[in-house]
């Protein structure tokens, strides 16, 4: 009888494995980029993408932003997020300009508030392309890529895997979030509703 509990308790924790693997997997799959393209000419989105007063419009339902000054945002602007998350509960989030060539690119990091250190950086480049503008955002998590890099074998084989893995599911959860926003403004400027969620 035993053997039969025990059986079946290592089949399902074999099961719950390679199901949270191949979850984990197809959560990781798109790599760091998101490329949405919008019919408009890249100014309109440029207007509208890199604007603060513009980006409550784009940024999931419930989104209040404080900025630093209103209007285009420029390098060092600090954006205080906050959102409605699951079962209502506010997310607040920092976000400090980085780079941003007009036009062009606009990059927002995600800073920690007591170390100053980058825990997530977002970049959107934008591209003409005919009468519409292509957006890649492009998805990184410099701070777990630093303590790899800086901590070297000292972290260990486990240590780094673990480090890996938590590198990719940061990007992986920041890319689905870069898309969705990419998502809105695209419907925002096509003048279309935004699909809703599942």
């Amino acid at each position: 009888m035993w053997k039969w509990i025990v059986g079946a308790l290592l089949v399902l924790v074999v099961v719950l494995f390679v199901g949270c693997y191949v979850l984990f997997r197809r959560a990781t799959a798109g790599g760091d980029k998101v490329t949405v393209a919008m019919l408009a000419a890249p100014d309109r989105v440029w207007a509208s993408l890199a604007n603060s007063d513009s980006m409550p419009l784009w940024m999931a339902s419930g989104t209040d932003i404080a900025a630093s000054h209103r209007g285009i945002v420029s390098p060092g602007d600090t954006l205080h997020i906050e959102s409605i998350g699951p079962r209502s509960r506010t997310q607040k989030m920092t976000w400090i300009v980085g780079e941003v060539t007009s036009g062009r690119v606009l990059e927002l990091q995600m800073r920690n508030d007591s170390t100053g250190a980058v825990l997530a950086s977002r970049r959107d480049s934008l591209v003409a392309e005919g009468d519409s503008t292509l957006v890649i955002s492009t998805i990184a998590s410099p701070m777990i890529d630093s303590i790899r890099n800086d901590r070297g074998d000292s972290v260990g084989k486990v240590g780094s895997f673990f480090l890996g893995i938590g590198s990719k599911a940061m990007v992986a959860a920041f890319r689905a979030l870069a898309q969705q926003d990419l998502q809105r403004l695209k419907a925002h400027l096509e003048e279309k509703p935004a699909a809703k969620k599942p």
